[in-house]
């Protein structure tokens, strides 16, 4: 089991790239995950990205701890022996957890159980409040309560003393210290002390500072701690060594192995007491600062152009916990705060902007203004907690009013911030509501509204597309493309730009609906009229345009027009090594996909035409033009997949969490294309690498690969149809020898899915690697010079496959006749399969020790040895 405490404060894509560890995904080996968080707003995109995994998820909101048990109400005593009652009677959670709690601090300081002493101790106040509804405050409860009672003082009596007991401590502590140094001598009247005798250099009130701002940066290096210190000016500590090694002492770091400063008080509401305690403008029995305003304003810098500080996102978090308590913070720092920089709440990132959002008494007018700051694209750390954002302004605007219109507009723009956050049944529902709201407008003011109308129905078709209502979801977009249309009046204005966009939308759900001929039309559509965009507006269109290309290619590829494919692809990746080289961050991701694509249909075309031309020849045939390869073919693909790989490491070292999935990608195609150029030995490095990574990523990887398909469109080895299958089925029993390598081809590059064309369960079709198996076996016992390579090949697919899906009694023997293939190949080719051969013979030994065939394994491995030797 692996807990994972404060979840809703991770950013996705650092969970996402959490359960892409490869050690949760060993086969036969369960794996539970526990997430805790203070809210559940977060759940449902993390929820998403689980079920993508096909992990089983359920959430659990926790209740308040209950008072007393509704099935014992009217037990009220808990007896500790010899009849005598205890004082936190009561068999409700509270008083049980209560009692749970006062024994294990009872045992810590030494206060034996046994002899009934710790029992006698009963609750500072009754734990019946609200408050006491968190298990926290109920474990400050007991260790006040114990603590008092070896102290002799008196405990205090409501939720809010708790803190303040618990800091008048530590305050007592760093004047301990700080007194022993200034009498010179050491002092040992701290019995509740672990080192009686230390002193500190740091006068108490700069300590109470350095603790202020730990409060509020957590750990950090210790430049970043003296970049903290410094923030705070002439009126803060001095920012050395010393005081940071003063803080240490009553704070050390929790991890001891990482060199980090300023450890805050724990646990978190304690800290969070802490700063809205020291900060002025409570009533508590607690000292206010003065220097406290100017010190949370020094540490969250946000002046227009600052930078953003990098303990931002945890500053904030904990300034809008400690509003959610106290008022005086949300009245008198937290609200001036976000109305002054608004931007901030977006900058600190989604658990920061979740805690802020969360605040149910935090004025519309500051949300509005936060939410005016998110990005207007996906963001998958912003995205879940700007869904409650927009759920929290929806609310209040749809209440204050009664315009059709802007009712509709509400729930458009609703729809689109809930679909972000995972929440897509809530959002389906907002966006038919807006659908419905623009029908009636429609009607009644075609002109005014159509243009709503068809916006609302382009975002419910993507809603229903979602939902597997494929049926619902072209019917849709074939409304919104009628609209849009009838009402086009220019070819180049931003009403063609609004068409270009539905046709390509429209063309991705005819692919989902099975309709692909109707599929490549509408995108021939959407290309033709981004191309008469892009010479009418180049600066504006272009990268419509290059996106277009780049899906029309794979289109065309499926549709096994190979020629148009690769003349498309190579368009687009000419237009976008242009809009790279201005813009790389946005178009760099989408050239590599282009380049790895154009060198995959290169060296698929320039293969099959030279197999085919030498079986021709082979044949009796004479030389037919139509067999010839594309001229250059080897040099055009290696330069675009190394130019994908290259690009893709680069981005990979920038951002691993989301993009080392695309490298891996890029080198599995790589060595693909280096296989299919004869470079064997360069092809079993890329492939090594590339497993490497999938191994590391694991059964994640398939998301973030299904997701680039929804955002870039259909890639050649995903969209290929079951119809071009059976065809080449049929083809290939007439006439093995012409059309079974084609159809081992597409069996070896098909994915395994739906009805709806939709990936499935498992991430490799073992019929379709069975029968590919099959396939070539056939062709080798024609002519075994040609075809044995792609034999041996077929079979080491399918054992890794078989293996990878936990298929083990089957791939062990399909590995055996893998190496038995292989070592053929590389008696008459040593330097060619040689390679190959020792990694699939090291991959038998491995499967046959896993499978328990140890003595099998221990005599192969030292055969091979002597082989080799």
């Amino acid at each position: 089991m692996l807990v994972v405490d404060y979840a809703d404060q991770w950013p996705l894509p650092h969970l996402t790239w959490l359960f892409s560890n490869a050690l949760l995904h060993r086969p036969g080996l369960p794996t539970r995950l526990l997430l805790l968080g203070r809210s559940a707003d977060a759940w449902p995109a993390v929820r998403a990205t689980l079920a993508d995994l096909q992990a089983a998820t359920a959430g659990h909101p926790l209740a308040p701890l209950a008072a007393e048990d509704r099935d014992d109400p009217g037990r009220t005593e808990h007896d500790v022996g010899g009849g005598r009652p205890d004082a936190a009677a009561g068999s409700g959670e509270r008083a049980r957890m209560f009692r749970a709690a006062r024994d294990s601090f009872a045992v810590r300081h030494d206060l034996p159980t046994a002899s009934g002493i710790a029992a006698g101790i009963a609750p500072p106040m009754p734990l019946d409040g609200p408050d006491f509804g968190l298990t926290l405050t109920v474990h400050m409860a007991a260790l006040v309560a114990v603590d008092s009672h070896l102290a002799g003082r008196r405990p205090p009596r409501d939720a809010a003393g708790l803190s303040v007991y618990l800091l008048d401590r530590e305050q007592r502590q760093w004047a301990r210290r700080w007194s022993r140094r200034a009498a010179g001598s050491a002092s040992r009247s701290a019995p509740d002390t672990a080192s009686n005798t230390a002193s500190d250099a740091t006068p108490p009130d700069a300590t109470n500072q350095t603790v202020f701002t730990a409060a509020l940066t957590g750990p950090v290096s210790p430049d970043l701690g003296f970049a903290a210190l410094a923030s705070l000016g002439a009126g803060g500590p001095r920012p050395s060594e010393r005081t940071l090694a003063d803080h240490a002492a009553h704070y050390p770091p929790a991890d001891p192995v990482r060199p980090t400063v300023l450890e805050p008080l724990t646990p978190d509401r304690l800290a969070e007491d802490f700063v809205a305690l020291t900060l002025p403008g409570h009533s508590a029995d607690y000292p206010a600062r003065d220097w406290a305003p100017s010190a949370l304003h020094a540490l969250l810098p946000h002046a227009p152009g600052a930078p953003t500080a990098p303990w931002t996102p945890r500053a904030l978090t904990l300034v809008a916990a400690a509003a959610d308590r106290w008022p005086h913070v949300r009245t008198g720092y937290l609200d001036p705060l976000l109305r002054e920089a608004p931007w901030l709440a977006v900058a600190a990132g989604g658990g920061a902007l979740g805690a802020v959002a969360a605040l149910a008494d935090l004025d519309v007018e500051v949300l509005a203004a936060v939410a005016a700051h998110l990005p207007n694209r996906d963001d998958a750390d912003l995205d879940p907690a700007g869904a409650v954002l927009a759920d929290r302004l929806a609310e209040h605007r749809l209440a204050a009013t009664d315009d059709p219109a802007e009712r509709a507009a509400i729930h458009l723009d609703l729809g689109w911030s809930l679909a972000g956050a995972g929440r897509y049944a809530e959002s389906l529902a907002a966006t038919e509501r807006a659908a419905a709201g623009y029908e009636a407008l429609a009607r009644a003011d075609p002109d005014r509204y159509e243009p709503d109308l068809a916006l609302a129905l382009n975002n419910l078709s993507v809603r229903y597309d979602r939902a597997r209502r494929t049926d619902e979801a072209v019917a849709a977009m074939e409304r919104a493309v009628e609209i849009r249309r009838r009402r086009l009046t220019d070819p180049v204005d931003r009403h063609a730009a609004e068409l270009a966009l539905c046709l390509s939308n429209y063309g991705d759900l005819l692919k989902h609906a099975g309709r692909w001929l109707e599929s490549l039309q509408a995108g021939s559509e959407a290309l033709a009229r981004y191309r008469r965009l892009a010479e009418a507006h180049p600066g504006r269109y272009r990268g419509d345009l290059a996106t277009a290309l780049f899906n029309h290619g794979a289109d065309l590829a499926a549709a096994l027009r190979e020629d148009a494919a690769v003349d498309a692809t190579r368009q687009a990746v000419t237009e976008l090594r242009r809009l790279a080289a201005d813009h790389p961050a946005a178009y760099e991701g989408t050239l590599a996909s282009g380049l790895a694509n154009l060198a995959s249909m290169l060296s698929g075309q320039g293969q099959r035409a030279e197999q085919l031309l030498t079986h021709h020849l082979r044949s009796g045939g004479a030389p037919d033009p139509q067999f010839l390869a594309p001229p250059r073919w080897r040099e055009e693909a290696l330069a675009a997949i190394e130019q994908a790989v290259e690009i893709n490491r680069r981005r990979a070292r920038a951002n691993p969490v989301a993009l080392e999935v695309d490298l891996a990608d890029a080198l599995r195609t790589s060595a693909a294309v280096r296989r299919a150029c004869g470079m064997e030995s360069a092809a079993l490095t890329d492939e090594r690498e590339a497993a490497a990574l999938f191994d590391r990523l694991g059964a994640a990887a398939e998301p973030h690969r299904a997701e680039r398909r929804e955002t870039y469109g259909s890639q050649v080895p995903d969209v290929l149809d079951e119809v071009q299958l059976t065809l080449y089925r049929y083809l290939a029993a007439v006439d093995v020898a012409t059309h079974g390598p084609r159809l081992a081809l597409l069996l070896d590059l098909h994915r395994p899915t739906a009805a709806a064309g939709r990936p499935t369960g498992g991430f490799h079709d073992l019929a379709a690697l069975r029968e590919a198996a099959e396939t070539c076996a056939r062709l080798a016992a024609l002519d075994p010079v040609a075809h044995e390579p792609d034999y041996a090949y077929a079979l080491t697919r399918l054992a890794d496959a078989l293996w990878w899906e936990g298929e083990r009694a089957e791939s062990v023997p399909a590995t055996e006749r893998a190496a038995e293939v292989t070592a053929r190949l590389t008696a008459v080719d040593p330097g060619e399969f040689g390679p190959r051969l020792a990694m699939v013979r090291e991959n038998l030994v491995r499967r046959l020790t896993a499978t328990g065939r140890r003595r099998e394994a221990r005599a192969l491995r030292r055969g091979f040895r002597r082989a080799r030797t």
